[in-house]
């Protein structure tokens, strides 16, 4: 061996002993790291709380304890199939739970079987859609839960019973659930968090059985439980009171109720934004922590160079011995790849995850924009039974006039006919809805041409909308020449010319 090398291998030799010694202080091992671990379960059980989740599960990479009680181990593959669930990995959640779950047998811990039935029906529930599979899997875990009284836990896996109803489209047995659930939160309130939630599904359930009473009546519990805070319970519970007035003819009170369920969306989609933003930041912050370590390495390394430098002719003639510790300081490298590898999957993940929450930020305002289409729909179609209730009241009173024989019974009808009609407020509804999708429109049209009419511009929106004459003709029930007429009278007043495009104007504005 050449000198030179042989100082290369003492000098780098000598780095990695150090270097050694330092990570042995480094991963120094708590005395209580299992209770530690059991203890983090027992509250994560009660308070379902990620950073809880996330912290333990660091800690426990961090030691790499090693760990011979089937109890602990159990435990641990049941904390990593919930972080996974939670990002949605459900294939390698299902596998943490089936490890956690071969171990819980042998211990007979009821709870943690409970629990892992419970999480199991909820990744196979959500993964692989299989519902029947899941609803047996909750019953399973509530009749382990019974077996210790256990209720905070059979409130849980019966609240995702009524869930898993809902998407069978089982109505019955949803609302069945739903008043178990509500049983048992009377004898343990651990859970009351749940309560508006359980009213709402029992209303929507009733609503899909047509018992449009009993849904007013729930949904009325459930408003009542519900913070004003809570944007997303609110939003459901208004667009379920819409959706049971438009079923009972009841519009006005539709049409307010769908306004309130999009402002609680606007809400809770603001919130949503909320949260990617704090993902964004949780995510630098983390990169800036590892630079930070990394930076740290790099200077105890630098030191350990200059003190290598004092002392390497002493270990000249320990090379065998040095290699030997090169070899390990190669492990150790090894190591700190693999852990590399684990960051740049974790950031992966957690820009996967960022992905989807701008994916359904996008879904919600899709959703937001057809809601309020669906509305101006209502509103015009509204609009048009008040344009055909005024005809019919003009005919009875031409009838009236020309025949003195009419009975006061026509009068009478005709003046309720009349009470029906708000033109003011169907007209400033009319407008809202018909800004959101143009906005200004209307103010750009009476810029334009002032003299026209409540009338014109209704017309205007009929000719924007790109319906014909007939179509028009047949939604206010007139004739399709009338129309024809009241579009030369705009084209008039706007200064258009006979064989101008008065579609291309208004497109325009």
């Amino acid at each position: 061996m050449k000198i030179s090398t042989a100082f290369y291998y003492c000098f780098f030799g000598f780095c990695s002993f150090v270097l050694n010694a330092q990570n042995l202080t480094k991963q120094f091992k708590p005395k209580n790291y299992k209770e530690q671990i059991v203890k983090s379960y027992y509250l994560f059980q009660k308070n379902e709380d990620e950073r809880l989740l996330d912290s333990v599960l660091r800690f426990i990479k961090l030691n790499e304890f090693v760990i011979k009680e089937d109890t602990i181990n159990s435990k641990i593959y049941y904390l990593k199939g919930i972080s996974n669930l939670f990002m949605k990995r459900y294939e390698k959640a299902d596998s943490f739970f089936s490890k956690s779950f071969d171990l819980a047998e042998k211990t007979n811990d009821l709870l943690l079987k409970g629990t892992i039935y419970n999480s199991r029906g909820v990744s196979i529930s959500m993964g692989k859609k299989n519902y029947i599979k899941a609803e047996e899997l909750y019953n399973k875990a509530i009749v382990n839960y019974k077996k210790i009284d256990e209720l905070p836990q059979q409130i849980d896996s019966y609240y995702n019973l009524t869930i898993n109803a809902r998407k069978r489209k089982n109505w019955k047995k949803s609302i069945e659930y739903a008043q178990i659930c509500l049983k048992l939160i009377d004898k343990n309130k651990d859970r009351i968090g749940v309560i508006s939630r359980l009213y709402y599904f029992i209303a929507d359930n009733n609503f899909e059985l047509n018992k449009n009473e009993e849904a007013i009546k729930n949904l009325k519990i459930a408003e009542k439980n519900t913070s004003a805070n809570y944007s997303y319970v609110n939003g459901l519970i208004n667009e379920t009171y819409a959706k049971v007035y438009e079923s009972n003819k009841d519009f006005v009170s539709a049409i307010e109720r769908y306004k309130k369920a999009n402002i609680y969306l606007r809400e809770d989609n603001e919130k949503n934004e909320g949260k990617l933003s704090k993902s964004f930041i949780k995510q630098l912050d983390l990169e800036s922590k590892l630079n930070l370590e990394k930076e740290a390495i790099i200077n105890t390394q630098s030191k350990q160079l200059y003190l290598s430098f004092s002392v390497i002719f002493i270990f000249l003639l320990f090379t065998i011995v040095l290699y030997l510790l090169i070899k390990r300081n190669k492990k150790q490298n090894n190591r700190i790849k693999e852990l590399n590898s684990d960051l740049q999957r974790l950031i992966l993940t957690l820009k996967e995850n960022n992905q989807h929450l701008i994916d359904r930020k996008k879904e919600i305002e899709n959703l937001l924009k057809l809601n309020e289409q669906a509305t101006f729909s209502r509103v015009l179609k509204i609009n048009t039974y008040n344009d055909a209730i005024r005809k019919i009241s003009d005919d009875i009173e031409k009838f009236s006039e020309n025949d003195s024989s009419a009975s006061s019974y026509l009068i009478t009808v005709n003046k309720k006919l009349l009470t029906l009609i708000s033109e003011e407020e169907l007209w400033q509804d009319f407008k809202i809805q018909f800004e959101k999708i143009r906005p200004n429109f209307f103010t750009k049209l009476k810029e334009h041409t002032p003299s026209l009419s409540i009338n014109d511009l209704k017309h205007c929106t009929y000719i924007i909308s790109n319906l014909k004459s007939k179509e028009v003709a047949q939604l206010i029930n007139v004739s399709p020449r009338s129309v024809e007429t009241t579009r030369y009278r705009i084209k008039k007043k706007m200064g258009l010319d006979k064989e101008d495009n008065i579609y291309d104007l208004l497109s325009s504005l």
